[in-house]
């Protein structure tokens, strides 16, 4: 093994072993580039072929992909991968194609992620059937400098310009699983310090064979536009688009962004209340008017705190937009400011409520729109789904109870429940009652956010209803025969699961 190699897989085997995933089993997204295919070589010599399995899914948007992955698949054989093809099917786009499982083919405006978010469900797919908790993939330095590029455009700010990190949380995946041992893989991206020129090396080195996609030529992509210039300036180290020069100032915002989350987790820790069952935030108040909280001294952090929490709330894809976070501030400001005893307001799919007794500041999701959120049907017991792209919900019958074979349940929005269910709801209410009225449940925002559980019995034709307003309702099932558990789907706000480098590669870029 030459000496680029042999310091490419120690690199990679020093990553996986900082992650503690050295022993743990691994799936490795290849797509047939250049970047991947030496993915899975360098991984491979690493940490052995044992503890891995492969994935390509096949877009099946180019004639030739379906060859392309059958040559991964041989080539991972080679190295003694596990190895298996996800196909997606598009609509329209194949006599041979189910055209009732199919998915219409996106615009050209939204096709990178319409693919993307198809991608990453199949890749979540085999995650779950093998028990993998990490994902590996094939981003590289070229990549995270495109990254930069492409936020710096859109003016992101110092969030944006910190790219990707070497390990982040699994993007959000609609889907329904069982309930014993959830969990979500992570992504991990062990090459973000090696640049495209040394994968290539590697790859013609070992002769390793790979595909280049030819849509990554097409200029109509932005993406793509970018990656021309970063690849132009590879021979010009003074060009302010030389990858390495891009990864110098990406590096650099990664470590504030380090020290920014560290404060903000501080203040979350000492300042506000995670109700994870609620997907709900209650943040300290001060009492004085005239008077702003301490969390509010310091307004860039006070703006990257509420900035956490929201997208926390309403687990959005994209951070929320700054306009919005003003929104909530001056709120908060003109409440301590100016005589306004009811102040609230929504932005961001998010709602403040202001503080009254002894609650704080109340951030929650917006009350949805009729029909807003999908009605589930037909969903077995013991088993979870993502409700609302931000709750896990799930229904487990108890350990000797009996519940007919057969019964399963659904899940609706309180808006939508009440459309037939409102009688049902309004004595349930009428029962939550006892509980202080100043408390975050009793909130009726807070309980309109809530998911409505109906629970069908496989010998009755009608529907029960066993939870609403955020508690399981009294004298149904979920008092005697069902475990109900309802649990934000991010992590708590106080952890930090990205990690980044602390320090530069010594792979030859």
């Amino acid at each position: 093994m030459d000496p680029v190699t042999t310091q490419a897989v120690k690199h990679v085997q020093g990553i996986l072993e900082m992650l503690n995933l050295a022993n743990k089993r691994l799936l490795l997204a290849i797509s047939g580039g250049a970047d991947s295919m030496a993915l899975a070589y360098l991984v491979r010599h690493a940490v052995g072929p044992t503890s891995c399995h492969a994935v390509t899914v096949d877009h099946g948007f180019r004639p030739q992909s379906a060859f392309e992955a059958h040559a991964v698949g041989q080539y991972m054989k080679t190295l003694g991968i596990r190895h298996e093809i996800r196909k997606l099917t598009w609509k329209a786009n194949s006599a041979n194609t189910d055209q009732k499982t199919a998915i219409p083919l996106p615009s050209l405006q939204r096709m990178e992620e319409v693919f993307r978010q198809r991608r990453y469900a199949e890749i979540n797919s085999v995650c779950r059937n093998h028990g993998i908790g990490a994902v590996l993939t094939g981003h590289h330095a070229g990549d995270q400098a495109e990254t930069f590029l492409f936020r710096f455009m859109r003016q992101s700010g110092i969030y944006g310009l910190s790219g990707m990190p070497l390990q982040s949380a699994w993007p959000l995946v609609d889907h329904t699983e069982s309930l014993e041992g959830r969990s979500e893989p992570v992504v991990v991206r062990p090459l973000l310090q090696i640049g495209k020129p040394t994968l290539y090396h590697i790859c013609k080195t070992h002769r390793i064979e790979w595909h280049e996609d030819g849509s990554n030529q097409d200029v109509r992509f932005r993406r793509n536009l970018l990656r021309k210039a970063i690849s132009d300036a590879d021979n010009h180290t003074t060009s302010p688009f030389h990858a390495k020069s891009l990864l110098n100032v990406c590096m650099a915002m990664q470590r504030h962004r380090d020290f920014i989350n560290h404060s903000i987790a501080a203040l979350l820790i000492k300042h506000a209340a995670v109700h994870a069952s609620l997907g709900a935030i209650e943040v300290s108040a001060q009492a004085d008017k005239g008077q702003l909280p301490p969390w509010m001294a310091n307004a860039a952090l006070c703006e990257r705190m509420l900035a956490r929490i929201v997208s926390w709330v309403n687990c959005k894809d994209h951070p929320p937009e700054l306009a919005h976070l003003q929104q909530f501030s001056r709120t908060i400001c003109r409440y301590y400011t100016e005589d306004s005893e009811h102040a609230s307001t929504s932005a961001a799919n998010v709602t403040l409520l202001a503080p009254a007794g002894s609650r704080g500041w109340v951030l929650c999701r917006q009350r949805p729109r009729r029909l807003e959120i999908p009605l589930q049907t037909e969903i077995p017991l013991n088993a979870a789904v993502l409700w609302d792209k931000r709750l896990m919900v799930g229904v487990r019958k108890r350990s000797g109870c009996h519940v007919p074979d057969g019964t399963t349940w659904e899940i609706m929005s309180l808006p939508d429940a009440m459309q037939q269910w409102a009688d049902c709801l309004a004595q349930h209410r009428h029962a939550l009652r006892k509980i202080h009225r100043q408390h975050i449940e009793r909130h009726h925002t807070v309980q309109a956010s809530q998911p409505v559980i109906l629970v069908k019995l496989a010998t009755s034709e009608n529907p029960k209803l066993v939870y609403a307003l955020g508690k399981p309702v009294a004298g149904s099932l979920a008092d005697t025969c069902l475990d109900i558990t309802v649990s934000a789907l991010k992590n708590c706000p106080t952890e930090n699961q990205e990690i980044v480098f602390s320090h530069t590669s010594n792979v030859p870029f």
